[in-house]
């Protein structure tokens, strides 16, 4: 569904749903584990129940969804988008409001047509855990806008999605994006969706978007 804003700007989700990614681990890390999540107070686990991918904490975890997407023709070009996912957080052992959790989005964003890229870009940040987090079951956490000037429709992105708790003890250390905390949320984060936000002026385009 469409969103429109005060300035009259139009916009629609670009979805990506936990079974459109596939889940890796780094190093000695373990990829999200598919688990149960829920089950019917009446069945009982045995003949009910809902999954999803597990991002668990502890010392050392590095774990990723990794994804493409194509940018659909009612997309307005050149606008920025707005990556984000749709989270559960379940306490779990010690998970607590206040903590943090330690999250990244990587990605290429590459025009129909255009040159590989030479490197990613990395969008890094922490989510203060809240009380009422603990309590939803569709928790939006946003990394922001990114842009490419020149983004047209049926440009694509490669993309991972991580949770990242890198050891302290490590000498050197890659894991640890500068300037922001290590995650001290000691529970587990349940992936639902990632998503873009993203401009739109027309249900598509009059072009077909390619040569």
């Amino acid at each position: 569904m469409s969103v429109h804003d005060k300035a009259g700007i139009l916009w629609d989700d670009l979805r990506v749903t936990a079974n459109m990614m596939s889940v890796a681990g780094a190093q000695f890390s373990r990829p999200p584990c598919y688990v149960p999540i829920l089950t019917n107070e009446q069945r009982g686990p045995s003949f009910s129940g809902l999954y999803g991918y597990q991002f668990g904490y502890g010392r050392g975890v590095f774990q990723s969804g990794h994804f493409q997407v194509q940018i659909p023709h009612g997309y307005v070009p050149g606008t920025p988008i707005e990556p984000h996912v749709h989270v559960r957080l379940d306490p779990a052992s010690e998970g607590a409001a206040g903590q943090k959790l330690l999250l990244e989005f990587e990605y290429v964003w590459v025009n129909l047509g255009g040159q590989r890229p030479e490197s990613t870009r990395i969008v890094s940040m922490n989510h203060e855990v809240t009380e009422q987090n603990l309590r939803q079951d569709n928790v939006m956490i946003s990394f922001g806008f990114i842009e490419k000037a020149d983004a047209g429709i049926s440009s694509m992105l490669d993309c991972r999605f991580s949770r990242i708790t890198f050891d302290p003890d490590w000498g050197r250390d890659f894991w640890s994006p500068q300037g922001l905390e290590n995650d001290t949320f000691q529970g587990n984060l349940i992936f639902k969706e990632f998503d873009f936000h993203y401009q739109i002026d027309s249900l598509g385009s009059r072009e077909p978007g390619h040569k």
